[in-house]
């Protein structure tokens, strides 16, 4: 079973279903509220042990209610909390989500200070992915696949420049839409491809509804995404990047990886509102045979 590092932020998502974004100064009413695991890193982590494969964290969470509610999901998920560090005297990162009629999401992230970097030698997993939120533990997460051959695939979200050593280490470095605009200044084709030739890497954006944008360092792709009833984007990004690191170790070339991440992505923001149950192997490949 493939096994894969996950690192970066870990945080619990307080979720407000809200009738339309308040305007500055008012009380909003929410039809709905629940609490529920988020964060890049363990976003992702869910989506790959929901797929299959054995995921493990790396990141940090206070000892605190929040925490003890974050390492009872991860347990429950059956998630490897072995370099997972939780800090005595910081709290849980912890984010406020406003969810909106048409599926689209706000978030309000308030993150704890940053600890030292777990030691990640000797590399016992397929592959390694970061996100740009704890730039050092990207970098050292990216190296620590790097050296040994595996995939290290960098999820890259604005702010990116301050994980610039990441960028420089990994295999595959995907864009959201934010972060290339951060990091190159636009978000169309020429940017990615200036981006590419720039890292010498393979790179991608994620745009949301739109087709996803590739290049590996000499040719421009376009991967359409699933025509989806969104119903809450929440995560839907981490599902993605998730989907596509498990494929590559799965030995899919780059662009078949895209194409089902895609659909990852298209089953999990079709899920109803509050979920957080991860899409599966069959349905995500249920979903690939009915869009042929």
């Amino acid at each position: 079973m493939p096994r894969i590092l996950c690192a970066g932020l870990i945080a619990v998502d307080m979720v407000f279903d809200i009738e339309s974004y308040p305007a500055v100064g008012t009380k909003t009413r929410a039809s709905a509220a629940q609490m529920i695991t988020g964060g890049g890193a363990l976003n992702a982590a869910t989506t790959i042990a929901g797929l299959g494969g054995q995921a493990c964290v790396a990141g940090a969470i206070g000892a605190d209610a929040l925490g003890d509610f974050l390492l009872a999901e991860m347990a429950r998920r059956e998630i490897d909390t072995t370099h997972l560090q939780i800090l005595p005297d910081a709290p849980t990162s912890l984010s406020a989500v406003l969810i909106t009629p048409d599926g689209d999401r706000t978030v309000i992230n308030r993150r704890h200070q940053v600890p030292a970097c777990p030691h990640l030698d000797p590399f016992r997993f397929d592959a390694a992915l970061a996100d740009t939120r704890w730039p050092d533990l990207a970098a050292v997460a990216m190296n620590a696949a790097r050296k040994t051959g595996k995939p290290a695939v960098l999820d890259a979200e604005a702010p990116v420049k301050p994980a610039s050593d990441a960028l420089g280490i990994a295999t595959h470095v995907v864009f959201s839409q934010q972060g290339l605009r951060d990091f190159a200044g636009a978000c169309d084709a020429a940017a990615l491809s200036n981006s590419a030739k720039k890292m010498r890497t393979w790179c991608a954006v994620t745009r949301g509804a739109s087709s996803v944008l590739c290049h590996d360092g000499q040719t421009l792709s376009e991967v359409p995404v699933f025509p989806t009833q969104a119903v809450n984007t929440l995560g839907a990004g981490d599902t993605w990047h998730g989907a596509f690191t498990l494929a590559l170790v799965r030995g899919m070339p780059e662009i078949e990886a895209v194409r089902w991440a895609n659909a990852a992505a298209a089953v999990k923001v079709s899920r109803p509102w509050g979920s957080t149950a991860p899409p599966t192997r069959p349905e995500v490949d249920a979903h690939l045979k009915k869009t042929r």
